[in-house]
């Protein structure tokens, strides 16, 4: 019989209490897509030029902190974003730059390039969630056309 009760007692000890719910944590979902709205179809090594994008929530919910990420190829460094949004409300579109510099371009390498965008909203301190993102992402290609370089000043 002390064998029986002292069972029951661990397995009461062990046993946690059921959890909360925490109202504050709000489940929320958008679909942001990108899209590409000028990149220059040629560069010279060591030119700077601007790069123009566009990011819109299709909803159905508010899109807040929002993470933008600018893919690029080794002969490429990224000067500055100007103009990304930190949040999108349904159905907001906006229009913003990157500045990109052909920092290097070796020889005997592709002269083909690319220049992309990632924009995607920062699942905390919400709960946020992309519907679809095979959307998030554009890229458009690039030529690099001069005379051999190895570094840009």
């Amino acid at each position: 019989m002390l064998f029986t009760t002292s069972l029951i007692a661990v397995l009461t000890i062990g046993m946690t209490p059921a959890q909360t719910v925490d109202t504050d944590s709000i489940t929320t979902t958008s679909d942001l897509t990108v899209r590409v709205i000028s990149i220059p179809k040629s560069v010279k090594a060591c030119q700077t030029f601007v790069a123009t994008f566009s990011v819109t929530n299709l909803g159905p919910d508010p899109a807040s902190h929002l993470f933008i990420a600018v893919m690029i190829p080794d002969p490429f460094g990224v000067i500055s974003l100007r103009g990304a949004p930190e949040s999108l409300a349904v159905g907001e579109t906006v229009k913003f730059s990157a500045v990109i510099k052909v920092v290097a371009f070796v020889p005997g390498e592709p002269r083909e390039a690319w220049v992309g965008i990632n924009a995607m909203s920062d699942p905390y301190p919400d709960i946020s969630i992309d519907a679809n993102q095979e959307n998030n992402p554009a890229f458009r290609d690039i030529r690099i056309v001069s005379k051999r370089r190895m570094t840009c000043p």
